[in-house]
């Protein structure tokens, strides 16, 4: 990994992999264990050798994974899942070289690839979630492990079980991703055809899937989705103008969709999610009203986004948070920043900032869900001037109060290195009422929160 020479300063923070993949990247997914990025895609070299389309970065050094996929092309692998040190991937792949029944699905279990059931599956395996006790997987296949089934399955106790016999096989649906929520299993996709009722996502309700409200409106898809903060974010091809909430994203709440970033325009489809040190990322093709500079990435925290990745030449088809940054792989061939090209890799460094940080209208109630820990506040009530006492070695970088509403309404100080302990606070002059306050440390992630009553 290296910095690139001739950039501007607002792009110095872009590292380009000279080294890595030669070719287009699918999936992406870090293993925090023992610290690797693996890469799937069309490949077929990494670290100038042989690795036929899985890799892992390690130590600066990137590896090869047995002898990777037999016949790489460009939709082998489709899909990751990273559970402790072992990674599903799933695809279209015929085979892993020379390992029997890894027909679209296989293990990595560290050192190894590992055949998942007998047979494999035909069709396309695409999205896939990790359960207590085996794997869940969608996407278009009609037989897995030997057993006939509709699109959706679960691999336990050594074996395949079909979960789905509604809708059937008759209509188009293909499946791209899944997720638990709210102990339910979420399946998203491209879902059509018979089943209206069902608009791209579904519920999974014994053996049936089921309409999730009234679904995603309009000629839609999505891609991916993952929970966050209490609610199922997802995101793909949808548009407000097609009597969605949002457009690009959207969060499930269990009874109702809403957009999370108003006043932010996906131009595009939404094309990524991930999470890492409590931070959401996503990818797309973002604008601000009265603009024409469009943005590729954001960072999500309840109450503020951060846009970067300005007026790049590609969208970013997948990405993946790491201490520091956040590896990103280029929906073309490859990605350039002023004009220099990095590659078909790259990493961004969150610690250099970001090109546009706002704060965004947020529920009282979501932000102290959301943090972990409380501040203690006296005297409260008050009459404006009180003290907020932070937990030990708690480094304050920023308080920001909002109103009963959820609304900011003030951004009291940027602190410094000295605002550890205690910190005296004066709302004199606020309207009498119920206030939230927010204290993130200089870590950017941790925020404490806390109500006090101004008289």
């Amino acid at each position: 990994m290296w910095l690139v020479t001739g950039m501007s300063r607002t792009h110095a923070q872009w590292l380009g992999m000279p080294d890595g993949p030669n070719e287009h990247i699918r999936t992406l997914c870090y293993d925090s264990i023992n610290d690797r990025l693996y890469a799937f895609g069309r490949f077929i070299e990494a670290g100038g050798q042989v690795v036929n389309g899985t890799t892992f970065l390690a130590n600066g050094q990137w590896h090869p994974m047995g002898e990777g996929v037999d016949s790489v092309f460009s939709f082998s692998v489709r899909d990751a899942y990273l559970r402790n040190d072992s990674v599903m991937i799933s695809g279209v792949f015929n085979t892993l070289v020379n390992i029997p029944n890894t027909k679209r699905i296989a293990l990595w279990n560290g050192y190894e690839w590992k055949s998942i059931g007998d047979e494999g599956s035909d069709g396309d395996a695409a999205g896939m979630l990790a359960n207590e006790d085996g794997w869940t997987m969608a996407g278009g296949f009609t037989d897995i492990g030997g057993i006939p089934s509709h699109s959706i399955a679960r691999y336990r106790n050594g074996s395949w079980e079909d979960l789905c016999v509604y809708p059937d096989n008759s209509g188009y649906k293909y499946y791209t991703a899944v997720a638990k929520y709210q102990n339910q299993y979420i399946f998203a996709g491209n879902i059509n055809g018979d089943f209206p009722d069902i608009n791209e996502i579904g519920v999974l309700v014994n053996d049936s899937l089921r309409p999730l409200g009234p679904g995603i409106l309009g000629d839609s898809w999505v891609n991916d989705m993952l929970v966050y903060n209490g609610k199922l974010f997802v995101t793909g091809e949808f548009y407000s103008g097609w009597g969605n909430p949002g457009s690009g994203i959207m969060t499930w709440n269990g009874t109702q969709w809403a957009d999370p970033i108003p006043g932010v325009i996906c131009a595009s489809q939404g094309l990524d999610l991930d999470i890492f040190d409590g931070k959401l990322f996503f990818s797309g093709y973002m604008l601000l009203p009265g603009s024409s500079d469009f943005y590729t990435l954001a960072m999500y925290i309840p109450g503020e986004i951060c846009l970067f990745g300005k007026n790049l030449n590609a969208a970013m088809r997948d990405i993946s948070g790491v201490p520091g940054g956040l590896f990103v792989a280029p929906n073309y061939p490859e990605l350039v920043v002023d004009g220099v090209p990095l590659g078909h890799l790259a990493f961004y460094d969150i610690t250099q900032g970001f090109d546009t940080c706002f704060t965004l209208p947020v529920v009282v109630d979501e932000l102290i869900r959301t943090d972990g820990h409380r501040l203690i506040i006296y005297p409260n009530p008050t009459n404006g001037i009180f003290q907020v006492d932070l937990p030990k070695g708690f480094m304050a970088e920023r308080i920001v109060v909002y109103d009963a509403l959820g609304h900011e309404v003030g951004l009291l100080v940027r602190t410094n290195a000295s605002n550890t302990g205690s910190i005296a606070v004066d709302l004199q002059g606020y309207v009498p009422g119920i206030y939230l306050l927010r204290v993130c440390g200089s870590d950017g992630a941790t925020c404490l929160t806390g109500r006090v009553s101004i008289l």
